[in-house]
C-alpha cells in the first residue's frame, strides 16, 4: 500500500496530541555523535539513520531541538496487530543518544529556533525548568483552520498550513506585534499555486519558505518547492527541487537542521513505508536566485537557531567587519535612515567599525546608533549577528530600573514610593524575624545600591541550593533573615546583585500577574521585542541584575525611550518624573574599576563628555565584558554596544569619535 499525501493529511489531523505523557524507561542505545552519530550526507537525499529512525514502517517528522541534544519525530508500532502511533524523544546524554516513549498520538512536533515553544498544530507548549508546560492554544484565529504542522521564526512569524479535502488547503501567515498574532494571511499565488500544498518551513530569518505540494500538468504526488524573499520583501516565484530530493515518490515536510547544515524531509515509498531523508543544506543556495545572493551578500550576517541556543564562545568568528550606512527595518517599531554626516565623520566611524572588528580596540561583536529615533549605523564583528539576542550582563540593571520607570507610569507605584521601605510592598514578609534596621531599606536605596545587606557569601550559596526557601517573598526573608544589622555604616555604595532583587519583588509584589507577565506584555511586547532570553532567579522571580539576552537593535528600543524623556512612540512609558532621577548623579560609585568621572543614578551611570569646548552629559547602562547602552539626550543620540572584552575600554574611542561625529 502506498500512502499518499492526501492520505497522510488525514492521519495527521486525527492523530492530535492526546495530552497524556507516557514516561517510560530510556532505552539505551550505542548511538553518539552529532546526528545521532550517522554518516553525513552530501548533495543527493539520502535515508537519515536507517533501522533505527527509518524502518520498514513508517516515521515521521524528524526535528532537531536548537541545543542539538534533543530529536523528536513520530512513528507506528504494532503495524501487524494493533496499529498505534508514538511521539519519541532521542536524547543526548553523556555523548550518548537514549530514546524514550513520551506519549501516544501526537500530531507533528516542530520548536521555535528559540528553543522556547514547541508547536502541535493548533496547540503549542512552552519549554519549562522541568520540561514542556501543559497545551495551549494559538488563539481564536486559528480555530478555524485543521492545521497539520506550524514554523516559527526568530521574530516570531509563524507559517502553517490547512488540511481541506481535495488539496485546496490554504498555506497561511501570522506575524507577532506588540506581543500579539495578526489575523492570519494567505501567503501569495506565488506559493499557493496547485493543490495539496502543506508542511511550510519558514527560515529562522525569514529568507525563504518551503513546501510540498502538486503543481504541474497531471501532477498526482508531492514535490518540494522553496520561495525566496525579494529585496523589496516580496515572495519570489516557486522554485521546484532538483531530483536529487524530489522523485515519483511524495517528498513532504521539510526542515532545516538547527545548524543550518541539513534539510531533513520525508519520503512516502511503497507499502505504507514513509522515512526520513536528509541531504547537505547547500541544494538550498543552488536553488537561490543570482540576484539574492547579491543582495544577500550585503546584509547583516545572521546566525543559526543552534547558536542561538549554544554557547556563545562557540559562536564563530566573522572573517571581517559588517558595516551600514544605509540599514533598513522591516519592524515598525524602528525606522532606519541613511546616516547623514559629513563624509570625513562618517569615514571615521567605518574605520573604528572596521578596527573594531580586527580586534585593535578589544572584542566587540557590535556597534549600532540610532539619530533621532532611526538607526543609521550598523555594524558587526567577532561573534556579533543581526539576529542573535546578546548577553547584557549588568546592563539588565538597567533594565530593571526601567521596568520600576514603568510601573510609576501605570500606576502600580509612585514617586512618594522610592522612599519606602522594601518590606512595605511585601504583605507575606514576618517582620519579627528580620535583622535590626531591615526597614531602612527603601526603594531608592536599592536602586542606588545601598540597601545595606551583608550576608556571608558562602552562607548564602548554600542557602540557594534549596529554592524552597527563597521563593517569590520567601527571598526577602530569607536576605533580611540572614543579614547582619543594617545602619548608616552598611548603607554605603555596595555594588551587587542583592539590590536588583529586592527591587524585582517589589515590581513583582505590585505588578498584576506578578513581574514576569508584566515584562513580557507591558514592556518587551509593547516594544515588539520577540527574540529575547530572560533569565529566572532561583526564587522564581525574573532575573535583575544580569542573565537578559538582547539582540542590539531592541537594545536601541530601550534607548530611544531614555532619548525621547521616557516617550515610545509619542505616548508616554516609562514616568519622565523617575526616568529624570534614574539617569541623573545621586551617587559616586567607589568601585576602583569605575572612572572617576562617572557618577550613579537608579542602576543607569552618566558621565561628561567633552567636544572641543562644549560638555555633553551620557547616561548609559553599563554590563561586563562592554554591553553598553549609551543616551546623549542634547543629540538624539543612541548607541547600541556589545561585547565580550575584559577590559572593557571601547567608550575611549566613543567619546573622541562616535559622539564627535554628531555634534555639529
Amino acid at each position: 500500500m502506498k500512502l499518499h499525501v492526501k492520505s497522510l493529511i488525514t492521519f495527521v489531523v486525527l492523530a492530535g496530541f492526546s495530552g497524556a505523557v507516557v514516561s517510560q524507561t530510556n532505552k539505551e542505545t550505542k548511538l553518539k555523535g552529532p546526528y545521532l552519530g550517522q554518516p553525513e550526507p552530501g548533495l543527493t537525499a539520502e535515508v537519515f539513520a536507517p533501522d533505527i529512525v527509518s524502518t520498514s514502517g513508517w516515521e515521521y517528522g524528524v526535528v532537531f531541538a536548537p541545543s542539538m541534544k534533543e530529536m523528536y519525530m513520530v512513528r507506528e508500532v504494532n503495524a501487524d496487530t494493533e496499529s498505534e502511533q508514538e511521539f519519541v524523544v532521542y536524547e543526548l546524554n553523556d555523548e550518548s543518544w537514549n530514546e524514550r516513549v513520551i506519549s501516544k498520538r501526537v500530531g507533528t512536533p516542530t520548536l521555535s529556533p528559540d528553543n522556547k515553544i514547541m508547536f502541535f498544530g493548533r496547540g503549542y507548549k512552552e519549554r519549562t525548568k522541568d520540561g514542556w508546560s501543559e497545551m495551549k492554544r494559538l488563539g481564536k484565529d486559528f480555530e478555524q483552520y485543521r492545521i497539520m504542522r506550524v514554523t516559527s521564526s526568530f521574530n516570531g512569524t509563524i507559517a502553517f498550513d490547512e488540511a481541506i479535502s481535495e488539496g485546496k488547503g490554504v498555506l497561511r501567515y501570522s506575524t507577532l506585534k506588540n506581543g500579539k498574532r495578526t489575523t492570519p494571511k494567505p501567503f501569495p499565488k506565488q506559493i499557493n499555486t496547485g493543490t495539496w500544498n502543506a508542511h511550510p518551513f519558514i527560515a529562522p530569518d525569514e529568507s525563504y519558505v518551503i513546501w510540498d505540494g502538486h503543481r504541474g500538468e497531471n501532477a498526482d504526488n508531492s514535490d518540494l518547492f522553496i520561495s525566496f524573499k525579494e529585496p523589496d520583501g516580496s515572495w519570489g516565484e516557486a522554485i521546484k527541487f532538483g531530483d536529487n530530493i524530489n522523485t515519483p515518490d511524495n517528498d513532504f515536510a521539510a526542515q532545516l537542521s538547527p545548524d543550518g547544515k541539513y534539510l531533513f524531509f520525508n519520503r512516502n515509498g511503497e507499502d505504507r513505508n514513509v522515512d526520513t531523508f536528509w541531504v547537505d543544506a547547500k541544494v538550498i543556495e543552488q536553488l537561490k536566485p543570482a540576484h539574492i545572493k547579491a543582495f544577500m551578500a550585503n546584509k547583516a550576517p545572521k546566525g543559526t537557531a543552534y547558536q542561538a541556543s549554544g554557547s556563545f564562545r562557540d559562536i564563530p568568528l566573522l572573517d571581517k567587519a559588517f558595516t551600514d550606512t544605509s540599514p533598513t527595518s522591516d519592524d515598525k517599531s524602528l525606522s532606519a535612515d541613511e546616516l547623514s554626516l559629513a563624509k570625513d565623520k562618517t569615514d571615521a566611524i567605518i574605520k573604528l567599525a572596521e578596527e573594531i572588528g580586527q580586534g585593535e580596540h578589544g572584542h566587540y561583536d557590535s556597534l549600532l546608533i540610532a539619530k533621532n529615533n532611526k538607526l543609521v549605523f550598523e555594524s558587526y564583528h567577532q561573534r556579533g549577528r543581526y539576529d542573535l539576542a546578546h548577553g547584557q550582563a549588568s546592563a539588565t540593571k538597567g533594565y530593571t530600573s526601567l521596568i520600576v520607570g514603568r510601573a510609576i507610569q501605570l500606576g502600580y507605584l509612585s514617586m512618594a514610593d522610592l522612599d519606602k521601605p522594601v518590606i512595605h510592598f511585601l504583605k507575606k514578609i514576618d517582620t519579627r524575624k528580620l535583622a535590626k534596621g531591615a526597614e531602612k531599606i527603601t526603594l531608592h536605596k536599592a536602586l542606588t545600591m545601598h540597601g545595606g545587606l551583608t550576608i556571608n557569601r558562602e552562607k548564602w550559596l548554600e542557602i540557594e541550593k534549596s529554592p524552597e526557601k527563597i521563593h517569590g517573598q520567601k527571598l526577602v526573608q530569607t536576605l533580611l533573615e540572614n543579614s547582619a544589622t543594617i545602619s548608616a555604616k552598611t548603607q554605603t555604595y555596595n555594588y551587587g546583585n542583592f539590590n536588583p532583587i529586592l527591587v524585582m519583588s517589589v515590581i513583582d509584589a505590585v505588578v498584576p500577574g506578578g513581574a514576569k507577565e508584566f515584562i513580557k506584555s507591558e514592556i518587551l511586547d509593547k516594544l515588539n521585542i520577540a527574540n529575547y532570553k530572560w533569565d529566572t532567579h532561583p526564587s522564581g522571580l525574573p532575573q535583575a541584575g544580569y542573565g537578559v539576552n538582547l539582540t542590539s537593535r531592541d537594545m536601541l528600543k530601550l534607548g530611544n525611550i531614555v532619548v525621547n524623556d521616557g516617550k515610545w512612540q509619542g505616548e508616554q512609558f516609562v514616568s519622565a518624573d523617575y526616568l529624570s532621577k534614574a539617569t541623573s548623579s545621586i551617587t559616586d560609585p567607589v568601585e576602583d574599576w569605575i572612572p572617576e568621572e562617572y557618577r550613579y543614578g537608579y542602576y543607569w551611570y552618566n558621565a561628561p563628555v567633552k567636544v572641543n569646548d562644549k560638555t555633553y552629559n551620557v547616561s548609559f547602562a553599563w554590563g561586563g565584558g562592554g554591553q553598553r547602552l549609551i543616551v546623549v539626550e542634547e543629540l538624539e543620540l543612541v548607541i547600541a554596544i556589545t561585547g565580550h572584552d575584559r577590559e572593557d575600554k571601547i567608550m575611549a574611542q566613543i567619546s573622541s569619535i562616535v559622539i564627535p561625529a554628531f555634534t555639529g
